[in-house]
């Protein structure tokens, strides 16, 4: 029997130190190790009372639906999980009714004891920057940003993209903050996704989330300059103005704020590699997730993540969450068609959910049969603040952006879209009058901006719904 134990194998009381059965003592515990090393050996005797194998991870992330990545945290001792995941988590584990208590004890011991330590970077004046960069006094205890905007809580068909975000999340010392870039067309999903890993992996990063909307996609606005972001974030990071000026002062105050901090941040809708830069930490606990139409290729280090459209089976799901699951059941045929004509995309699909929720009487064949029609599928795919056509125009006007050559991709656009399938560079050249080099300098300019997609070398095709936004905008484009 082990020692500090009764003969019910449950904790004595009033000894000396306490401990719960084959786990303890626990009386000592005050940092996020040592409450780790418990919650490992609860795991263990679990495993020797069940007479199999520990339970995993992953199990234990299906049972909750927490990230496994987290809960490895939690049992690392990286992260301290909040009260009702600690206890949540232990209950899993098997924990008693007063080893509940005495775990709950240490867990907020340690809570405790991490908030009295004096913040490392709590000094006036910290090093680092020089006397032009210097950054702005910061308070003692500096304030916890959660910037975030609100999460979607499902996001059907994207495990494996969230699976691989799982690698979000503190780097080694020594090392620097690990970069993940989201990129793919207009209407993927990108933001969605972006703002629900940040919801989920949240934690391993207690001190909190930056989030900017960079605005280098959006509808009739300017990508916003790095130095507003920056002095954005400077004051959610508790910095006193007035603020450095240039961008590269205000860069190295916010790079010395983020020094020995956890911060997780979340920039949207990034023009290029260019606009991020400055917005970038340098220290080894943070990490960055970033959204782009293109691929943020110049961008150093980054780990890029290309998203396409979704599965059928989860398309079908997702105009579900909008529409309604139980009103899609006696109409399958007509959810599936409806997914089809939204190429499965998320953000077709969440409009063409949104008008059939605003029509509770309609039958679901009816929007099908609306979207059949190519002549009226984009209009169609539009209601309130909600428009494909405006998604897409967005990398139409990333073209014309781009200087001479965008302007030339751009009158080709419509001339490419009159062709039926697979182009290949002749076959384009031909579409477009121009010689075959020039064409495909246009047709890599496509793909840039995710008008095109290019499988193999030297061939093109158009995604389904950006063919549509090309033919309809033929007439318009000769009047450029």
């Amino acid at each position: 029997m082990p020692a500090g134990t009764g003969a019910a194998g449950h904790p004595s009381d009033g000894g000396p130190r306490e401990a719960a059965a084959d786990v303890g003592p626990v009386d000592s515990v005050d940092t996020a190790d040592a409450l780790a090393v418990l919650l490992r050996q609860l795991r263990r005797r679990a495993a020797r009372r069940d007479g199999g194998a520990q339970i995993t991870y992953r199990q234990l992330a299906a049972r909750t639906g927490w990230a496994h990545g987290v809960i490895g945290d939690y049992f690392a001792g990286k992260t301290l999980p909040p009260t009702d995941r600690f206890d949540t988590l232990v209950q899993l584990l098997g924990a008693t009714g007063r080893e509940l208590r005495l775990l709950a004890t240490a867990r907020d011991r340690v809570e405790e004891a991490r908030r009295s330590r004096p913040a490392t970077n709590g000094r006036t004046g910290p090093p680092g920057t020089d006397g032009a960069g210097s950054s702005p006094p910061v308070p003692r205890h500096p304030p916890v940003p959660r910037q975030l905007p609100a999460d979607i809580p499902e996001l059907p068909g994207r495990e494996r993209e969230m699976a691989e975000l799982d690698v979000l999340g503190p780097a080694p010392r020594g090392k620097g903050p690990l970069v993940v870039a989201l990129d793919g067309p207009g209407g993927v999903g990108k933001s969605a996704l972006a703002v629900h890993a940040g919801h989920r992996l949240g934690e391993r990063f207690p001190d909190g989330q930056l989030y900017a909307d960079l605005r280098g996609s959006r509808r009739d606005e300017h990508p916003v300059p790095p130095d507003v972001v920056l002095r954005r974030f400077l004051c959610a990071l508790g910095a006193s103005g007035p603020y450095p000026d240039s961008v590269a002062d205000a860069a190295a105050a916010y790079r010395t704020l983020l020094t020995e901090r956890r911060v997780l941040i979340v920039l949207d809708n990034a023009l290029d590699a260019a606009q991020v830069r400055p917005l970038l930490p340098a220290a080894h606990g943070c990490a960055v997730l970033v959204t782009s139409r293109g691929v943020l290729a110049a961008l150093n280090g980054a780990v890029h993540l290309h998203l396409m459209p979704l599965p059928p089976a989860a398309s079908v799901e997702v105009l579900g969450l909008w529409a309604g699951a139980g009103r899609l059941t006696a109409e399958r045929a007509a959810a599936e068609a409806i997914a089809h004509h939204c190429d499965h995309l998320p953000l077709a699909l969440r409009i063409a959910g949104a008008r059939l929720a605003a029509r509770p009487r309609w039958p679901v064949r009816e929007l099908a049969d609306r979207l059949a029609d190519p002549e009226r599928r984009l209009a169609e795919l539009s209601f309130a603040d909600l428009d494909m056509y405006a998604a897409l125009e967005a990398g139409h006007r990333e073209l014309l952006a781009r200087g001479p050559t965008g302007r030339v991709a751009a009158l080709a656009l419509p001339l490419l879209a009159a062709e039926q399938g697979e182009l290949t560079v002749p076959e384009a050249a031909a579409a477009t009058g121009e010689e075959p080099s020039t064409t495909e300098v246009i047709l890599e300019q496509l793909v840039d901006v995710q008008f095109l997609e290019s499988r193999a070398p030297g061939r093109y095709r158009f995604h389904p719904l950006t063919r549509l936004f090309a033919l309809r905008s033929l007439t318009r484009e000769r009047g450029v």
